[in-house]
């Protein structure tokens, strides 16, 4: 037993070992994010490279770090970013300035000493020894896996991890570059793609909420590419018309106001589809509605047959387990004493009863004949007291009501719910 004790707590002693590596190694990881902006991160710590951020130290870093997992960068293509469209006469010598003070920033914004970037044979890359970890990098590497995978299901899977990825246009900040704006296309074009593909796939799947969220999202980035046609089409889906119609309004109102556009072929025929559906199911709507009304307005508690009885029973029981509301179920007993009744006789009394239960019993309770001498009466939100004071009123609209012999009365069984579910 001891050595078994003792063979637990080495293993606990290895699991912690390796939770706290795992963490250590992750807190050392340069986290870069350059879809929706440009922030860093080492150490669980926000990094500030440069308060300018489009300076060509800040441009170079970015054009190192964007090419970390596919070999790195000549220096011929950092010099026609960062200097193709100046009149720099020395670009060779500008961009070993360059580097130079970037290594400078680097150790300044609180980097481990390095040299950061290695250069071999004309190819820059970043020091292997600062592991990154780049948004768009690891967003590109996922588009490329999901489009070599052959199962259509992991394929979707994999497109999934990469729409979450994307949180942004690639360095919005830096449009003005034309190495950026060539970027940001590439880019924009996997998503859609991305996005494309699961759209179809969610709404054939007739995964809607799915749908919705990532049309949604796409919608947010790129308000006028008609993202918002999937996400009408998973409203539609699961018959949310009027949230479908908000979009349609917010959608051709922000076209026109924007681009002077009027709506599309595709929300056109949304648009439509929504009105009709919405006309259907109001008229739905106010049938059931009329349906479900009470035909009578009667004062005082409900009657139900007894089948139904027993299902308000079953609900008010499971509401009982959720909510610790209280529930009293009352059985009231014909007794007649030291007398014989006939069949008509019993069915004039059990009226009696009834009549006194409608009248004795709130508007929010429940009744049922159980048998011609018995009825079931169920009491909503009510004390154990206060049972009593209920049997009194059904006793004195009884007597109130009894024309014949008085030698009959009533018997009165009270339970909690809770202890009829149980028993």
């Amino acid at each position: 037993m001891l050595n078994k004790d003792k063979s637990n707590q080495n293993e606990k002693t290895r699991n912690r070992t390796r939770y706290l590596l795992k963490e250590k190694s992750m807190k050392n990881i340069l986290k870069v994010r350059m879809l929706g902006g440009f922030t860093l991160e080492y150490k669980g710590k926000e990094l500030v490279l440069d308060r300018n951020n489009v300076s060509k130290t800040t441009q170079l870093f970015q054009l190192l770090l964007l090419h970390t997992q596919d070999g790195g960068i000549s220096k011929a293509a950092l010099i026609d970013a960062l200097y193709g469209r100046s009149d720099v006469e020395n670009k060779n010598g500008s961009l070993n300035n360059t580097i130079f003070r970037l290594r400078k920033q680097l150790t300044a914004a609180g980097l481990p000493e390095s040299s950061y970037i290695n250069i071999n044979g004309g190819m820059c890359t970043w020091d292997p020894d600062i592991e990154t970890s780049v948004d768009v990098c690891d967003f590109k590497q996922t588009i490329e896996s999901a489009r070599h995978e052959k199962s259509q299901k992991t394929k979707m899977e994999i497109y999934a991890k990469a729409w979450k990825l994307y949180t942004g246009e690639f360095l919005p900040d830096m449009m003005g570059e034309d190495w950026a704006a060539v970027e940001n296309i590439a880019c924009r074009d996997m998503y859609f793609d991305c996005v494309e593909e699961l759209c179809h796939y969610l709404k054939t799947e007739e995964k809607f909420e799915e749908l919705y969220r990532v049309a949604h999202s796409a919608a947010e980035i790129y308000p006028f590419y008609d993202w918002q046609i999937w996400e009408i089409d998973s409203l539609i889906g699961m018959s949310r018309y009027k949230d479908g119609l908000d979009v349609y309004k917010r959608t051709t109102k922000l076209m026109f106001e924007e681009l002077g556009l009027s709506p599309s072929a595709g929300m056109l025929e949304r648009f439509k589809l929504m009105g009709e559906r919405t006309s259907q199911a109001a008229g739905a709507i106010e049938d059931i509605k009329y349906r479900l009304r009470e035909k009578e307005s009667i004062e005082g508690a409900y009657y139900c047959t007894y089948p139904s009885f027993v299902d308000v029973y079953h609900v008010f029981g499971r509401m009982m387990e959720r909510t610790g509301m209280s529930v009293f179920l009352m059985l009231c007993t014909l007794n007649f004493i030291n007398i014989e009744t006939d069949d008509e006789n019993q069915k004039y009394y059990s009226e009696l009863l009834r009549e006194s239960i409608q009248k004795a019993v709130r508007k929010g309770d429940f009744y049922t004949r159980y048998n011609i001498q018995q009825y079931l009466v169920m009491l909503i939100g009510i004390t154990q007291e206060n049972c009593t004071l209920v049997s009194k009123r059904i006793n004195k609209e009884f007597n109130k009501r009894l024309t014949r012999r008085k030698n009959v009365s009533i018997d009165y069984y009270v339970a909690s719910l809770g202890e009829v579910c149980n028993d």
